[in-house]
């Protein structure tokens, strides 16, 4: 297993609210989160922050784990606690006021993959030159869109595309989405600064490129999306298998 990660502000923000973290457990477990800040002020940036610091102090004294199952709920206990956190930080600061994070990631554990998603930061796997999305965006239009009112090309243009259902620290608890996934090639964790403007079709060149390193492979994502425009905040972590 090889993986790389890296951030950058992008060209128009005038600070990065992303986080992210890379880190294995005594068992060789690998636990890959990003976190994209939502709110005002330093809000959005102390919300991400507060994720990995959180899972940065608790991570590498845990497992074994026995089995997925207790894998996944170590997963949602702890995104819990750290969900509350942020919470509390929001009601005690009036600068933190509504406050909070995407969280999204993976934990490659010797008894497979789970993928982990809260908000509209993504996961996809690689596997026979394909892309496959392993996670689903909280956000209202794609609620809008599973209940009929809109259709999926009415979405792109939606003056409410950005708005989330669900994100870490809003409210005082937290449904996050826990999945087992099948073995891939790759396996790319990114916020939307990556995936909002990167066609699937270049991800998958650019991961297929034989003559590239995992890192290498990383920076040329980083480098068309701000190639693109680079109007976020990027933030990718990619996982070869």
């Amino acid at each position: 297993m090889e993986y790389y990660g890296l951030t950058d502000i992008g060209l128009y923000r005038d600070k990065n609210e992303d986080s992210y973290m890379m880190l294995t457990n005594a068992y060789g477990d690998l636990l890959v989160l990003i976190c994209d800040g939502i709110g005002g002020a330093n809000a959005g940036e102390v919300a991400s922050s507060e994720i990995i610091k959180y899972f940065s102090s608790v991570y590498e004294s845990s497992g074994p784990f026995s089995d997925l199952i207790m894998a996944k709920e170590y997963i949602i206990h702890h995104m819990g606690i750290a969900n509350r956190r942020v919470f509390e930080l929001s009601k005690e600061n009036p600068a933190y006021k509504g406050m909070g994070t995407t969280v999204t990631g993976l934990f490659h554990t010797s008894h497979g993959v789970l993928s982990i998603n809260v908000g509209d930061s993504r996961v996809y796997g690689f596997a026979d030159n394909k892309l496959f999305r392993l996670t689903t965006d909280h956000t209202l239009v794609n609620e809008m869109i599973a209940n009929g009112q809109i259709s999926f090309e009415e979405s792109f243009n939606h003056p409410k595309k950005h708005h989330l259902v669900r994100a870490i620290g809003v409210w005082d608890s937290v449904d996050v989405d826990v999945h087992k996934v099948k073995d891939m090639d790759y396996y790319l964790a990114c916020t939307d600064g990556l995936h909002g403007y990167v066609e699937a079709d270049d991800l998958v060149k650019i991961i297929y490129r034989e003559d590239l390193s995992v890192k290498e492979r990383a920076q040329k994502l980083m480098d068309l999306a701000l190639l693109k425009g680079g109007y976020d905040n990027i933030t990718l972590v990619l996982v070869k298998h």
